[in-house]
């Protein structure tokens, strides 16, 4: 996280920006709170914006719809999606035209049309035809039946060419967790004794097709996400700067011990656009724009004034990290960051 300076705009040191989807542009079928406006904004000052998907099942023809109809700059092209970064990657080692097992929706079969392969599904495939597949890309389908694997994994007993589009072991819906593409990567690990290649966040070849598509540099692209282990992590992996915005899954307490170290901390999209406190060393704790954090071995000493909640847990996080590094109880630490949910939390309640 950045420290130690304060800036006029995170997004003015930037070209491109790495944009993930669900919790930061949109929270089920409706739009997070400002985020179009910002992205309007951002393309208005002429900064170029890519949204990057791990789903594999959707087409970003559809992806663009759903982003524009929230008010969001959005067209086919701006999507980039982890079917089209395993169809890329499977361009390069193939022929033109060789049949690939599209192991997926129509995300993954549209993918290998486009970079000139020929996808096969599983259910069109018999004991002759599958001796001319010559790869598997797979992606999550909800389509797919247990037969379905069961051809995939006749085909991977051989030597063939596996590229999974991500790895995320479970696929939230509105009623819970169901298993993602993940846990079917993995069934199929069991049977065949060996492991995919992954292109999906937070693995680096997504990031490397929208900086493609985006044609900005490293230093000058952002990558924009609420998944720690996923967007953060990703945007690491492939050498550029993150911005975690706190709309999404992810709170204060997943980042402590997680690995990830974001950039920047914001409250949502549209905070990319406006002044940008970062915490620095104060009286023994940390402060960040009108926010003071100390942290204590009794607990964290929050004085928050007018800041907002964001340069708050800014400034908690600085604080309850300083702590950590000096050897502290990591027990503080956890309860230190679940104060921070919950300030958070209130922050974020719907007001009456």
């Amino acid at each position: 996280m950045a420290k130690g300076a304060s800036i006029r705009s995170v997004i003015e040191g930037y070209d491109g920006v790495i944009c993930d989807l669900d919790g930061v542009v949109y929270r089920g079928d409706d739009a997070v709170p400002g985020a179009p406006a910002a992205l309007q904004d951002m393309v208005v000052r002429g900064v170029r914006v890519v949204y990057a998907t791990n789903n594999a099942s959707r087409v970003p023809d559809e992806v663009a719809r759903q982003v524009a109809a929230l008010g969001a700059p959005a067209a086919a092209v701006d999507v980039v999606s982890s079917a089209q970064a395993g169809a890329a990657r499977l361009q390069g080692q193939l022929p033109a035209g060789a049949q690939v097992l599209a192991l997926g929706g129509d995300g993954v079969v549209e993918a290998l049309d486009q970079v000139g392969l020929a996808p096969v599904r599983p259910r069109d495939l018999d004991g002759t035809g599958a001796a001319d597949v010559a790869a598997v890309l797979q992606g999550y389908g909800r389509q797919l039946r247990v037969s379905d694997f069961e051809t995939a994994a006749r085909l991977l007993t051989g030597d063939l060419p596996w590229v999974a589009t991500n790895d995320d072991a479970t696929l939230p819906l509105p009623w819970g967790q169901s298993p993602g593409n993940g846990a079917y990567v993995d069934l199929l690990a069991t049977a065949t004794r060996r492991r995919p290649v992954v292109v999906g966040k937070p693995h680096p070849p997504l990031y490397r097709l929208a900086l493609d598509r985006l044609g900005t540099s490293t230093t000058r692209t952002i990558a924009v996400g609420d998944r720690l282990a996923t967007d953060i992590v990703g945007a690491a992996a492939a050498g550029i700067d993150s911005a975690w915005v706190l709309t999404g899954v992810d709170r204060p307490s997943d980042l402590i011990g997680s690995g990830a170290s974001p950039t920047y901390v914001v409250a949502s999209l549209a905070e990319l656009l406006q002044p940008y406190a970062a915490p620095q060393p104060h009286s023994g704790g940390w402060r960040c724009g009108a926010a003071f954090v100390l942290a204590g071995d009794d607990g964290l000493r929050i004085e928050q004034g007018r800041a907002t909640a964001a340069e708050v847990v800014r400034a908690g996080l600085a604080a309850i990290e300083e702590r950590r590094q000096d050897g502290r109880s990591t027990d503080r630490h956890r309860e230190d960051a679940l104060a921070l949910d919950r300030l958070l939390d209130l922050a974020q309640a719907p007001t009456r």
